[in-house]
């Protein structure tokens, strides 16, 4: 049996810009309240005002504070009884540099957002659902965490946050068996911000190239998907209650091919080159 978002509630974190806010509208087209969380307050609220119905509310919250995540859950229970369907979505930024000279707080930026911020909203959230045996939990990772392409290279703190969010849904997945509450992971891959009309985003001053993110990596790889195709995809994983799902494009043969190498990232580039020849 599917899931139906008919007049369920949808917390997304991250919802202001986006999958997260694609991912809102799609909701509510589908009958679902939203509530949208996002660390530029009148970010969220702008997109709660802009989607149809009057249903949605948005609200400021940094999830790398407890008190923000505390204030947040306050108002949520203000406006409902709880929330259905909490979408894990915020991220920090992926791109820090070469891997060695990438400053050790920006590895504790990524973890306190991609890894803590997504545990204190479960922490926030959940009880909720276990009293009444039912709710959803979806973490946002990312198809570099399935797949490890060479552009982790300039992306260390991000890549490892992304695969410590898909471990620890792992241990969630186990910790939450037979309380009528689920989890899922989403693990998007390319994905072209929808006000950027698909381009690539500049490099920074003295940062690495489009080249150097595009060498090794195989062509079908790097065609980026709209925001809103990708959330229709996170939406249909939800609705079959797919533990995994995923936006890259013929993810799963890769996959497999890549546990067949013993899950070593650099047999992605001998592929990548030997295609090339």
């Amino acid at each position: 049996m599917t899931m139906s978002f008919e007049n369920k509630t949808v917390l997304i974190t991250g919802g202001a810009t986006g999958i997260g806010l694609a991912t809102a509208r799609r909701l509510t087209d589908l009958g679902a309240n939203i509530v949208i969380a996002d660390v530029n307050g009148a970010g969220a609220e702008a997109a709660a005002r802009g989607l149809p119905g009057g249903r949605a509310h948005g609200f400021r919250c940094d999830v790398r504070d407890d008190g923000e995540v505390a204030a947040l859950h306050e108002a949520v229970m203000d406006i409902c009884d709880g929330v259905d369907i909490l979408i894990n979505n915020a991220a920090r930024p992926p791109v820090t540099g070469p891997l060695l000279e990438t400053e050790i707080e920006l590895w504790r930026q990524a973890l306190e957002v991609n890894v803590l911020g997504y545990v204190r909203m479960i922490r926030a959230f959940v009880p909720e659902m276990l009293a009444r045996r039912s709710g959803h939990i979806v973490n946002t990772s990312s198809g570099l965490a399935l797949l490890p392409d060479p552009p982790i290279r300039f992306m260390g703190p991000y890549i490892a946050s992304k695969g410590a969010q898909l471990s620890m849904s792992y241990a969630f997945a186990h910790a939450l068996a037979d309380t009528g509450v689920s989890i899922s992971v989403f693990c998007p891959g390319v994905t072209a911000a929808s006000d950027r009309d698909g381009a690539p985003p500049p490099p920074a001053p003295g940062g690495p190239t489009l080249a150097d993110f595009q060498f090794g990596v195989p062509s079908r790889r790097a065609q980026a998907i709209s925001a809103e195709e990708a959330a229709q995809i996170l939406i249909d994983g939800v609705r079959n209650k797919d533990f995994l799902t995923c936006s890259q494009a013929g993810y799963l043969p890769d996959l497999v091919a890549f546990t067949q190498s013993n899950l070593d990232p650099r047999s992605i580039v001998r592929e990548a080159l030997a295609k090339m020849l």
